[in-house]
């Protein structure tokens, strides 16, 4: 059997961390980015394609306003690109993980197990929700044994400067920001860090990997803790201070239930939040101003 892993979307946020922590295990892995070519459009080549054991398919688009801007190319990379990747797995009977997103909505009751009904609240959550059932309808036709992981909120270093905890963080380090803004101060979001998403990634190239899991720390963290320990992590801290906007649809909390992953896969978060946010403020305080 093939042992190389493929993993799509190679050179973004999670999938650069992916694919260091694979090679550092001495795996070999082949990689597919944008500089390959549109995974939605036409055939999905990869060289030494018979080399592949399983793919880790994170490739997509995955900043929430944007989707409302130009929903349409959501749906062609998010969507026809995992059917492209599928359709890369069927005749080789090659496994895949589906790196999917937080799909559950408003929540019912917390914490979030994952047979909680799904909900979109934006086009690209509509995207991922599409893109799951295409990986478990195909993947049952094509005999494939498939793996759909659900992060909650993500975060660590390299992260889109756009996602909270860099907006956070870059007003937290900006002389001119007296300081740190945010629209509401009342939403509270389960964050786990990246390394510690990694680790499931890898967890679920064992055979013994099949069906959802849900990736979270299991707790939930408000906007005034978060702060708090980003201040903790600099020489001066700075007040937080809201605008009052509130969001249509707002999710108030969300909490992971992430028991399956434990154990299915023996999977726990092990980074913890002043850690994973210390961190992430480090390798920000080394980018140059314009990059943050």
């Amino acid at each position: 059997m093939p042992d190389a892993i493929l993993v799509t979307g190679a050179s973004g946020f999670v999938g650069s961390h992916l694919v260091a922590a694979l090679r550092a295990e001495g795996r070999q892995v082949f990689t597919h980015s944008r500089a390959n070519g549109d995974i939605a459009s036409g055939r999905f080549d990869v060289a030494s394609a018979e080399r592949v054991g399983h793919v880790v398919h994170l490739a997509g688009r995955s900043f929430v306003p944007e989707s409302w801007q130009a929903p349409r190319a959501f749906y062609e990379v998010n969507v026809v690109g995992t059917v492209n990747v599928l359709d890369f797995c069927r005749p080789r009977q090659v496994p895949l993980t589906y790196v999917s997103s937080y799909v559950y909505g408003i929540p019912r009751a917390l914490p979030i197990a994952e047979d909680h009904p799904l909900q979109a609240l934006n086009p690209y959550g509509h995207t991922k929700i599409l893109a799951e059932e295409a990986v478990r309808f195909l993947g049952a036709q094509f005999g494939l044994r498939t793996v759909i992981v659900r992060p909650f909120n993500i975060y660590g270093p390299g992260q889109d400067p756009r996602f909270l905890i860099p907006t956070l963080i870059a007003q937290a380090l900006d002389p001119g920001a007296d300081a740190i803004t945010v629209r509401d101060v009342r939403p509270k979001r389960d964050f786990l860090h990246v390394r510690d998403l990694v680790s499931l990634l890898v967890a679920t190239l064992s055979d013994r990997a099949s069906g959802i899991y849900n990736a979270g720390s299991g707790r939930s963290v408000s906007i005034p803790d978060l702060v708090g320990h980003i201040n903790a992590a600099l020489p001066a801290p700075k007040p937080l201070k809201s605008t009052g906007d509130e969001r249509p649809q707002e999710v108030f909390d969300v909490v992971a239930d992430v028991s399956r992953a434990r154990r299915d896969l023996s999977w726990a978060p092990a980074v913890a939040l002043d850690e994973g946010v210390g961190d992430t403020v480090r390798w920000m305080q080394a980018q140059p101003a314009a990059a943050r």
